[in-house]
């Protein structure tokens, strides 16, 4: 039966309809063809990288008021006709502005917020039948999460979507490092290109995404030779200079990369940061070929197929109309191919150089029949990204200026001058009068009033810091526009505000905050279910799988996940403190009113999260293995050595258990005093 099972699959599943494809639109496999040039498709990835230039220079000042300068804004000085950035205004009018971030405590916030509550991410199978299978799924991914630590990488994806508006990564099965295994891979925003028509905000209508990096050349040639030497000598060839260059000749060139200082990056060119490097650009486009579309009433099939032909379809409906008519089948109950001609989409892969060489390209490999670059954008509106911090950076622009402008009128205001009457001092020169007009303590001599000769202190100071009270209204400005307030950043609340009040802020700010959480939770969505479907594609040997919620081994089968159809759901971490005191209180309080004792001290242990729970279930285990062999040899049950081992005894005396647990641990091996 199995082997009929995978005949059937080499006919007629998925695989097969690939490579069909394959056949019939490559004709022959990439390491026995030419190199050829798309200077065609070199353009499209071109101009959609390109038409993204606006939004990266968006990304590139957003970064700026998030982690770097904020008075980088270029502005337009009326009196000497130029532009030039805030800051070296303010330095040309004598001041060394200080900056007040208030956008870092916001997105510090909002990431501390998700990053509390860790949701991890469920395997549901559609079929009760398989729900098994699903729980090694599940406990599979979660043992992904925690080999290329996704937790890690799910906090920088939602930073650069809260910046960018974008969270990017690409998913593959590779061997790395002496590991094969699904790879997730952070992918640059300002290296991205994708179909610039998409106004779909679910992607449904990408037809285009890609990412250019950087690699040696001999990465480059051992990836796209294909075993092949003159393959490689080709390949070398395509990149000029930079041919017979090895990876331990490549100097490291003095850039700043790791300082707010960004170089920008070029579509064809290595930056000054990769230099000695090679650029390959990977794309992924959606295709289309004729084919037929097949109904085939005999099995019960609906397809493309893009190897035969009509005359073979006639051929084929030919034989069945003899073979049932030898069956007594009539002409109307035969069961034929119905066929149409029609064409049917696709997507293929390029790995192409700068100057348009394909290295490397074929259809889609992957079950799932997508590009393995997964993609989000937040906000996302017709076409067009606004990212989340673009509305509060007026707000803090606004609180800086009026701090430069509060440093300004404090340097150049009067500060506690005294006006001395002329006849009362001799006369000093008009330069020293000026010296000491901003001078703290200054005395300017003017010729007094009749009847006024007393000096007169005059202090402006004060009215500088009128500009600070605005301070504070756009410090409320920026809660209301961001939605963070202050209850949800544990800040002390004022005097005299209502305790459900500030609760009430507190929910309103989780509240506003809820489209962010759902566009990084969609993310993980169709990131996850894509690393469980390679996982079921690319895992061909029985392996254990540590499942850490239940401390059990599961073993991970792929002839019984390979075919499960599961969703991916997220739900909330169980693995907290708050939440396994909880459970174990919960316990201990169904177990004080099991007055039949449906609960056992092991099924209270395994459904528990207590400390001692592996060292008591253990302890339990031998127990009640020494208690099987003593009744299988006979033995008196007074002869099996009794009380628990001292340092678990050690361990249960620190913890108050109720007198029905009590009771069950002195039966097991004695009192845990």
């Amino acid at each position: 039966m199995k082997e009929k099972l995978l005949l059937y699959q080499k006919k007629y599943g998925k695989t097969a309809r690939k490579e069909a494809r394959a056949v019939h639109i490559d004709g022959v496999a990439n390491s026995e063809i030419e190199i050829r040039r798309r200077t065609d498709l070199l353009m499209s990835c071109y101009n959609c990288w390109n038409s993204l230039s606006a939004w990266r220079k968006e990304l590139r000042r957003n970064e700026e008021f998030v982690y770097g300068d904020q008075f980088s804004d270029f502005v337009f000085d009326f009196l000497n006709r130029r532009y030039i950035s805030e800051r070296n205004l303010l330095v040309e009018q004598g001041l060394q502005p200080s900056q007040y971030n208030i956008i870092r405590n916001v997105f510090r916030t909002i990431v501390g917020v998700w990053s509390s509550n860790k949701t991890l991410p469920t395997c549901i199978a559609q079929k009760d039948e398989n729900q098994i299978e699903s729980e090694v799924l599940t406990a599979t991914l979660h043992a992904l999460y925690r080999k290329n630590e996704l937790w890690k990488l799910d906090l920088a994806q939602l930073t650069l979507l809260l910046i960018s508006g974008t969270a990017i990564t690409k998913n593959t099965f590779a061997a790395r490092n002496g590991d094969r295994d699904v790879k997730n891979d952070f992918i640059s925003p300002f290296s991205f290109f994708v179909d610039n028509t998409m106004e779909d905000p679910r992607y449904t209508d990408c037809s285009l995404v890609g990412y250019f990096y950087d690699l040696s050349i001999s990465d480059i040639v051992g990836l796209f030779s294909g075993g092949s030497k003159a393959r490689s000598q080709q390949i070398r060839g395509l990149y000029g200079k930079l041919r017979d260059m090895q990876p331990d000749e490549r100097i490291h060139e003095m850039s700043e990369t790791f300082t707010d200082e960004r170089l920008e990056r070029d579509f064809f060119v290595p930056g000054v940061e990769s230099y000695g490097l090679c650029r390959v650009i990977e794309v992924w486009r959606k295709e289309s070929a004729e084919c037929y579309w097949i109904h085939d009433y005999l099995h019960g099939r609906y397809y493309p197929d893009f190897t035969v032909s009509e005359s073979d379809l006639k051929q084929e409906n030919d034989r069945r109309i003899a073979e049932q008519g030898e069956m007594g089948v009539s002409r109307e109950n035969m069961l034929l191919l119905d066929y149409q001609w029609s064409t049917d989409s696709y997507w293929k892969y390029y790995f192409m150089t700068p100057f348009g060489e394909i290295l490397e390209e074929g259809v889609n490999p992957y079950w799932h029949e997508k590009p393995p670059i997964m993609f989000e954008f937040y906000e996302f509106f017709c076409g067009k990204i606004y990212p989340f911090v673009k509305d509060l950076i007026s707000t803090q622009k606004q609180i800086n200026q009026l701090s430069a402008i509060s440093a300004l009128l404090v340097k150049h205001s009067a500060k506690s001058i005294l006006f001395m009457p002329r006849k009362l001092v001799k006369e000093e020169d008009e330069d020293a009068l000026q010296r000491k007009l901003t001078n703290y303590d200054a005395v300017v001599l003017h010729e007094g009033k009749a009847g006024d000769p007393e000096p007169k202190y005059v202090n402006t100071v004060a009215e500088a810091f009128t500009p600070l009270n605005v301070v504070n209204m756009y410090l409320k400005l920026s809660e209301t526009v961001s939605g963070v307030y202050g209850a949800l950043q544990g800040q002390q609340p004022t005097a005299g505000t209502p305790a459900q009040m500030y609760a009430q802020q507190s929910v309103n700010s989780a509240t506003s905050l809820n489209g962010i959480f759902e566009a990084i939770n969609s993310f993980r969505v169709r990131r996850d279910k894509m690393n469980v479907q390679l996982m079921q594609q690319f895992y061909e040997e029985k392996k254990y799988i540590y499942d850490k919620d239940s401390g059990k081994r599961l073993v991970y089968d792929p002839e019984k996940v390979k075919n499960i159809d599961v969703e991916i759901a997220i739900t909330e971490n169980v693995n907290t403190p708050a939440y396994r005191l909880m459970v174990n209180d919960l316990l201990i309080q169904l177990k004080q009113f099991d007055s039949s004792n449906m609960i056992d001290l092991r099924g209270l242990l395994e459904a528990g999260s207590f400390p001692f729970k592996d060292k008591l279930l253990d302890y339990i285990n031998k127990r009640e293995q020494q208690m099987a062999d003593v009744a299988t040899s006979g033995e008196q049950e007074s002869e099996l050595p009794g009380g628990l081992p001292p340092e678990l005894a050690q361990e249960l005396s620190q913890y108050e258990f109720t007198p029905e647990i009590a009771q069950e641990l002195e039966t097991v091996g004695g009192s845990p005093d």
